[in-house]
């Protein structure tokens, strides 16, 4: 049974979503919107700046916020269970760039690996397709990587229908993609 839920992101989980940080290795969890703390000058180890960058994410989803160069309005939720951030899930509000409508698509989710295969990312997904529906969006692409079949898992039991596996050197060479990417389309 999951006893997890979605909310806002909230800078009162930073410690645990440094936890997390920690267990990815890496600033770029999936979903979380982490890039564009480096695009604001944001050490988000640091307490001041991560509460700035989650009032950036409160900002992101308004239609009058201007991001970045390169960066779309997008929404961010977070998946949480008492005070431990377990992951997120982002919904980008248009695909604007060639990065984002060949590879990224409209929906980018990610759970930490100790919260994993307890049906975390299906409940993160669905909370996304909940808020592109609200949002008046018809249809949302997901992708993932093909040597992730437990996403391919999720974004089809979400009602995600393949459109196709494009090969790597299908993307123009830019992008840096190494490795096929499945891509689905999802109706509202």
């Amino acid at each position: 049974m999951i006893h997890a839920e979605l909310t806002r992101p909230s800078s009162s989980l930073h410690a645990s979503w440094l936890e997390s940080w920690d267990e990815w290795g890496t600033l770029d969890q999936d979903g979380s919107a982490a890039f564009l703390a480096a695009r604001y000058e944001l050490d988000l180890r640091d307490s001041n700046h991560f509460a700035q960058w989650v009032e950036l994410l409160h900002h992101m989803p308004l239609a009058e916020f201007q991001p970045p160069e390169g960066v779309v309005n997008q929404s961010t939720i977070w998946v949480v269970e008492g005070n431990s951030y377990l992951g997120s899930t982002s919904l980008r509000h248009a695909l604007s760039s060639e990065y984002l409508t060949e590879v990224g698509g409209h929906i980018g989710y990610g759970i930490r690996p100790s919260a994993r295969g307890r049906g975390l990312a299906k409940l993160a997904l669905n909370g996304a397709l909940e808020e592109a529906h609200a949002l008046g969006m018809e249809r949302v692409m997901v992708t993932c990587k093909q040597s992730n079949p437990a996403s391919a898992r999720t974004i089809e039991a979400c009602g995600g229908i393949l459109e196709g596996v494009r090969p790597p050197e299908s993307f123009s060479p830019d992008l840096g993609i190494t490795e096929p990417i499945r891509r689905y389309w999802i109706d509202l």
